[in-house]
């Protein structure tokens, strides 16, 4: 079974009031009424390498009870060597640096977020 991890984001940073962060989007995959289930997208506006052959795209997060807490679901990266979508999880090593990666660029546009 894999762990959990979660994005913890400061109060006045929730999410679901952020479009763009640096070069993530932030975007509803869920229907914005339905404030039951909610799910976002972080995705990645520019091309940039993970490692040799993976190009981070997007993490998907959905809301917890636990205010300013966003269960991450998907870590999706492109694979250039085979030409298709991987998922990764915090589990990975590749997973915990795309995470790192949206964390340090968030922080630099004072978005505070944290990895749980």
């Amino acid at each position: 079974m894999t762990s959990l991890h979660y994005l913890e984001f400061h109060p006045a940073d929730n999410p679901m009031y952020l479009k763009k962060v640096g070069n993530w989007v932030l975007t509803f995959l869920s229907p914005q009424e339905d404030l039951t289930y909610i799910q976002l997208a972080i995705t990645s506006v520019l091309p940039r390498q993970v490692s040799e052959n993976l190009q981070p795209l997007r993490v998907i997060i959905e809301q917890t009870e636990v205010e300013n807490r966003w269960l991450i679901q998907q870590i999706i990266c492109y694979n250039s060597t085979q030409g298709h979508d991987e998922i990764f999880s915090c589990d990975d090593i590749i997973g915990i640096k795309v995470i790192e990666n949206v964390m340090q660029e968030f922080n630099k546009y004072d978005v505070e977020l944290n990895l749980i």
